[in-house]
């Protein structure tokens, strides 16, 4: 089982990128579309609705660090 680095989407409505840094630290993106959960722990992805997409971002140990189109994700 690969080891979760960062645990992160970019939301496709509203384009905020969203983090979850700890077991059950679920963070939503502003407008509500999508949220993240589960840290280093686990990948959990809710949306808001059935039209809510998003972007995986997350990243894994032993895999090339993302250079662009990640944030802090502070929030």
């Amino acid at each position: 089982m690969r080891k979760i680095r960062v645990n992160q989407v970019r939301c496709n409505r509203c384009g905020e990128v969203i983090v979850s840094r700890t077991r059950h630290d679920l963070r939503w993106c502003s407008c509500r579309s999508v949220a993240v959960d589960g840290g280093t722990d686990y990948l959990r992805r809710i949306t808001g609705d059935a039209s809510a997409s998003f972007t995986e971002l997350s990243e894994y140990e032993g895999e090339p660090v993302r250079t662009s189109g990640a944030q802090d994700g502070a929030g």
